[in-house]
């Protein structure tokens, strides 16, 4: 009975093993970025709550709302649920607007603590945000229960007519998810340096050239991507 069991949980797992040694093999370059954005992002996070006033609080439960976010996006398209994933990206583009939004107006921060914030739609018009378009997506197919055939195709092997219960791995379909989920992370993390800055009122050199260093890698990598 045990060992029925072990080798029933090996193939809950199986996606996700196929993902990982993708992420040490072909992946390993966007592996390697995301690991660095998450650490520049945590060590953001330690300087927004070292300014110790409301700006700086603020802006880092955003931002780790916003981490915790991106992580699950990482760990859902691992197990090739990266559909399912963007219940958990649409939140994550609302963080990213709302810190360019404190970013606009340092004074909107008392909004946040009067409980007083617009909704996200309308953050994303004082903000100009270029995310309307995926949000609405997100909305229709993702962050809500869709029977569509663009929220469900995944779940039907065409070629056999049959349910997929198992979402298999496939190497492509990753990196193009990793491509997204990166460049996402890394706008992140730049709006959170100048918010940084912004509530500091000084530049702190060290974490702007930590970040330029791994934009304009990302840039690299996601160039290098596009031509494949």
């Amino acid at each position: 009975m045990w060992e029925e069991g072990k080798m029933e949980t090996q193939e809950l797992w199986k996606t996700r093993r196929q993902a990982e040694d993708s992420l040490i093999a072909e992946l390993k370059p966007f592996a390697d970025l995301l690991s660095e954005t998450f650490n520049s992002i945590d060590n953001i996070i330690a300087r927004l709550e070292l300014l110790d006033d409301p700006f700086g609080r603020v802006c880092g439960l955003v931002l780790i709302k916003a981490r915790n976010l991106g992580l699950g996006c990482f760990s859902l398209s691992l197990d090739a649920l990266a559909q399912e994933a963007g219940a958990l990206f649409r939140p994550l583009i609302e963080c990213l607007e709302l810190l360019i939004y404190f970013r606009s107006e340092p004074s909107r921060i008392n909004k946040a603590l009067e409980d007083r914030l617009p909704i996200a739609g309308e953050i994303a018009k004082k903000i100009e945000g270029k995310c309307k378009d995926l949000r609405e997506y997100l909305n229709k197919y993702a962050s809500h229960l869709s029977l569509s055939p663009e929220a469900m195709r995944h779940l039907v092997d065409f070629k056999s007519g049959r349910l997929r219960p198992i979402q298999v791995h496939k190497t492509a379909v990753l990196r193009e998810n990793l491509k997204t989920l990166l460049a996402v992370l890394v706008w992140l993390a730049g709006v959170a340096v100048d918010c940084n800055s912004i509530g500091a009122g000084v530049v702190d050199n060290a974490l702007v050239d930590t970040f330029e260093d791994i934009k304009r890698r990302t840039l690299l990598l996601l160039d290098e991507a596009g031509h494949r």
